[in-house]
């Protein structure tokens, strides 16, 4: 069943948080680097033809190439205004041959033979995720591995708690069972991650900074801004902070 998805809203959200996205971006930093570790473990995997799915400022681009040598790099995502940032970071002396793939990966037709499909924290956005895990078993060569994570239950608890707003996550063993057909599952781990920032304000500042306000509008009045702000400190206040909540899961699949 496909969910209903706002792509304008998620990109109009992430391209107002390019300046942003970096400085806030821990928790996605430390999912790429996990993401990549795993992807190290595995030998059989070909960097000759390799697509990345929502590359964003290029956090895992950068990472990527730094460890691997790519050889030809479809880079993806829904805001085509990222292009800067991911070329700005890649590493001198390792950047492959980079061809921009940006759009709706739902909509666009895939290329042909890839070796390796690579996704971080972006799988979530997607309104109908069997249906991509289809077709990327399709546009992959036989050899080929789809490598991913993906935000699950838990994710911004905290805050939906309070709002009501947040994504309808799939549980880990629910995203497993969709690999079943196409896919052999090699590896899945999930892990929390979780931020400590001074203020309740800082947590919607941290949201916005890194496009999540993507997942609906929501209209804030004085008397709500504040309400939430009490509530979000007496229900979850640290002695050094409020926290929010990350859990995501890696996945490396590897085609049938």
């Amino acid at each position: 069943m496909a969910m209903i998805v706002n792509k304008d809203k998620i990109a109009h959200c992430f391209r107002k948080a390019i300046a942003t996205y970096d400085g806030q971006a821990t928790v996605q930093r430390r999912i790429s680097s996990r993401l990549l570790t795993l992807v190290g473990q595995i030998p059989a995997i070909s960097y000759e033809r390799v697509l990345e799915i929502g590359c964003c400022t290029g956090l895992l681009t950068q990472m990527l190439c730094q460890q691997q040598r790519v050889e030809t790099l479809f880079l993806n995502d829904l805001v085509a205004d990222f292009i800067d940032p991911v070329m700005a970071g890649i590493p001198e002396g390792r950047m492959p041959h980079l061809l921009p793939f940006f759009g709706d990966i739902e909509k666009l037709p895939l290329p042909d033979r890839i070796s390796l499909v690579l996704s971080s924290a972006t799988f979530q956005w997607l309104a109908d995720l069997p249906g991509l895990l289809q077709r990327l078993a399709r546009a992959l060569r036989v050899d080929g591995f789809l490598i991913f994570s993906i935000f699950g239950p838990g994710t911004l608890k905290e805050f939906t708690e309070l709002t009501g707003i947040g994504l309808d996550y799939r549980s880990p063993e629910q995203i497993a069972g969709l690999l079943e057909k196409d896919y052999v599952l090699e590896q899945m781990a999930t892990e929390q991650d979780q931020l400590v920032l001074p203020t309740p304000r800082d947590i919607l500042h941290h949201l916005r900074a890194t496009g999540v306000g993507g997942v609906r509008a929501y209209r804030w009045t004085g008397s709500g801004l504040r309400r939430f702000e009490q509530e979000y400190q007496a229900r979850f206040g640290m002695p050094d902070g409020v926290p929010i909540t990350y859990a995501s899961t890696c996945f490396i699949a590897r085609k049938k």
